[in-house]
C-alpha cells in the first residue's frame, strides 16, 4: 500500500498539478497561418520555405489584455519595426498592450532564427478573466485537465491490479538494482516469457504510461518538435484518441524492437539473449518513466517553474535510454564469452542504431 500511495502522489504531481498551474490561458490563437516571408515581389505567405526570418501583423485593438507567446528550441530573436526587442531561446511572452503602447496599435513583428522555423511556434493567449473569481479552473480551458485526471486514474487502477495479482513480476520491472548490476541474476519466470499474455499487458501498460507523460510534455512545451506538433490536444475526447494512438504506436515500436533484436541475435550467433535483452529494455522504459515522475514530483514540491522543463524532460528520457543501453552492454559482456568488438558490433546493430532513430524522432 505504501508503494501505491506514493504512485498516486507522484502521478497527480506530474500529470495534474503542473497542468493545473498552467490553466490561465483559456483561448489560444495559433499565428502560423499569418506568417509572411520576404521575397523579391514583396511579402508572401509562409509555406515551409527555407528562410531565416518570418513576419506577421498583430492588431493590438483586437487582443486587449492578451499575451503574445513565442516558443523555440533553438536561439531566435524578435524584432518590431526593425528594432531588436529580445534574443534567446525557450518560451517568451509579451504583453500585447505593452507592445502597442511602446510601438503602435498595429504591430509588425519579425522573428529571426538561423535554424529555421520547424521548431518555433507563435500564438496569442487570451485570458478569461470573467470567471476568475468564481472558479479556480475556468471551464472552457479544462479539457486537458479532465483528460489527464481520468487517464491518470485509469493507470492507477491498472497498476493496482498488477501489484495485487502479480507483485513479483511488477517489482521485477521496477527493480533498479537488478537493472544496474552486471551479475547474472535469475529473473522472474514470468519476466523471461516475453510473449506471455501477462507480459503483453505489462508492455501495453508501459506504453500507455509513457504516452501519457509524453502528451503532457507536448501540451505544456508547445509545438516545438515534430511529435509535439502531431499530438496537440484540443478537446477531452481528442486527448483519449491521441493517447490511444500514441500508446499503440509505442507498443508497435516495442514489437519492432523485439523483432529487430531477434534478427540480429540470429545473425551474430547469440543464443538465449533475445528474452534477456528485451526484458531489460522494457525494464529501462518502466524505470525511466518512474524517474521522470519522481523528478516531476520534486519540481512541483519545491515550486520550480521553468518554461523549458518539459522539453528538457525529453532530453532526460533519451539520456536514460542511453544509460540503459550502456547497462545492457555491460550485462552482455558478463553473460556472453565473446570478444569486445564482436559484442560492440552487435550492440550497435541491435541497440544504438534504433536509439539514434528514436532520439531523432523525439527531439526533432
Amino acid at each position: 500500500m505504501g508503494l501505491l500511495r506514493l504512485s498516486i502522489v507522484f502521478l497527480s504531481s506530474v500529470l495534474v498539478v503542473p497542468f493545473a498551474q498552467a490553466q490561465d490561458a483559456t483561448n489560444i490563437v495559433d499565428l502560423q497561418d499569418q506568417w509572411l516571408v520576404a521575397s523579391p515581389e514583396g511579402f508572401v505567405k509562409f509555406e515551409s520555405q527555407n528562410t531565416s526570418s518570418i513576419y506577421f501583423w498583430i492588431p493590438a485593438t483586437s487582443y486587449k489584455g492578451a499575451t503574445l507567446a513565442i516558443a523555440g528550441r533553438h536561439p531566435y530573436s524578435v524584432w518590431i519595426n526593425s528594432q531588436l526587442i529580445w534574443s534567446g531561446q525557450g518560451n517568451r511572452r509579451f504583453s500585447i498592450d505593452s507592445l502597442a503602447r511602446l510601438y503602435s496599435p498595429k504591430i509588425f513583428l519579425g522573428v529571426f532564427s538561423v535554424s529555421g522555423f520547424n521548431n518555433i511556434s507563435t500564438s496569442i493567449e487570451q485570458r478569461n478573466t470573467a470567471g476568475d473569481t468564481l472558479d479556480i479552473f475556468p471551464r472552457k480551458g479544462n479539457y486537458f485537465l479532465d483528460f489527464a485526471l481520468i487517464a491518470s486514474l485509469l493507470l492507477l487502477v491498472a497498476f493496482t491490479l498488477f501489484l495485487r495479482t502479480n507483485p513479483v513480476l511488477t517489482q521485477d520491472y521496477f527493480n533498479l538494482s537488478k537493472l544496474i548490476t552486471s551479475l547474472d541474476r535469475t529473473e522472474s519466470g514470468f519476466g523471461l516469457r516475453i510473449a506471455s499474455s501477462v507480459n503483453i499487458l505489462y508492455y501495453f501498460f508501459g506504453s500507455c504510461f509513457l504516452a501519457l507523460i509524453l502528451l503532457v510534455a507536448f501540451h505544456l512545451m508547445g509545438p516545438v518538435t515534430l511529435l509535439s506538433k502531431m499530438f496537440q490536444v484540443k478537446a477531452t475526447t481528442q486527448g483519449f484518441l491521441q493517447w490511444l494512438l500514441l500508446s499503440f504506436g509505442i507498443a508497435g515500436l516495442l514489437v519492432g524492437k523485439l523483432l529487430w533484436i531477434a534478427i540480429f541475435a540470429t545473425l551474430f550467433g547469440f543464443k538465449d539473449t533475445v528474452r534477456f535483452q528485451f526484458f531489460n529494455f522494457v525494464r529501462v522504459i518502466f524505470i525511466s518513466v518512474a524517474i521522470l515522475v519522481v523528478i516531476g514530483f520534486v519540481f512541483v514540491l519545491f515550486n520550480v517553474r521553468t518554461d523549458l522543463f518539459y522539453y528538457y524532460q525529453l532530453y532526460l528520457l533519451v539520456g536514460l535510454f542511453i544509460l540503459g543501453t550502456g547497462v545492457v552492454y555491460i550485462k552482455l559482456m558478463a553473460r556472453l564469452p565473446y570478444h569486445f568488438f564482436h559484442l560492440f558490433s552487435y550492440l550497435c546493430a541491435s541497440e544504438i542504431i534504433p536509439l539514434l532513430i528514436l532520439t531523432k524522432l523525439i527531439l526533432y
